[in-house]
């Protein structure tokens, strides 16, 4: 890893202590969001399709969601992956979407958090049942292996082919139906 990386993942992860419940949800999602999002603009060809794709108004891959599917339906990112960022969506989603009194010990999120699947150790205190521990370490080992995959991806980004063309045979025999 890059220190620059971890430099900057560092200090991801101390803001991310300082949120709130809401605030951590909210924040850490954005930037999986974000790399998802950097991870299809790398593969996609260059042009305006892929920008019309991710980043326009209504673009049909520009929730998390439908990034999560599309980057899983590629090959762009594991089961793991997909797995953790679907859960952590979904808690994502709870706070989102409550107006108020929700925290990481209200049930549902206690519960979306006890799948969470990371390795976890208890480390300054704070215990692998913790819910909001488990979703910030979650959070962060998914951040870690998405970080760099947009570079990873660029690698094998798809260039316009020519596909096969009709034989002028072929050509004759279409054109008589």
């Amino acid at each position: 890893m890059l220190l620059s990386t971890a430099e900057d993942l560092a200090k991801f992860v101390e803001e991310l202590k300082h949120e709130s419940d809401r605030g951590l949800a909210l924040v850490a999602l954005a930037l999986i969001d974000d790399r998802l999002c950097e991870t299809l603009r790398s593969f996609f060809r260059e042009g305006a399709s892929a920008a019309k794709l991710l980043d326009d108004g209504n673009a049909a891959l520009g929730s998390l969601s439908s990034r999560s599917e599309a980057c899983f339906a590629l090959g762009l990112i594991d089961d793991y992956e997909h797995t953790e960022i679907n859960l952590l969506r979904k808690v994502r989603n709870e706070f989102a979407h409550a107006k108020h009194g929700i925290s990481f010990q209200t049930p549902r999120v206690q519960g979306l958090c006890s799948g969470l699947q990371s390795a976890i150790q208890e480390v300054g205190g704070y215990s692998a049942n913790d819910p909001r521990f488990r979703f910030m370490n979650a959070a962060v080992a998914i951040v870690l292996r998405l970080y760099h995959r947009p570079e990873w991806v660029a690698l094998e980004r798809r260039q316009a082919k020519t596909w096969m063309q009709l034989s002028p045979i072929e050509s004759r025999i279409f054109e008589k139906e």
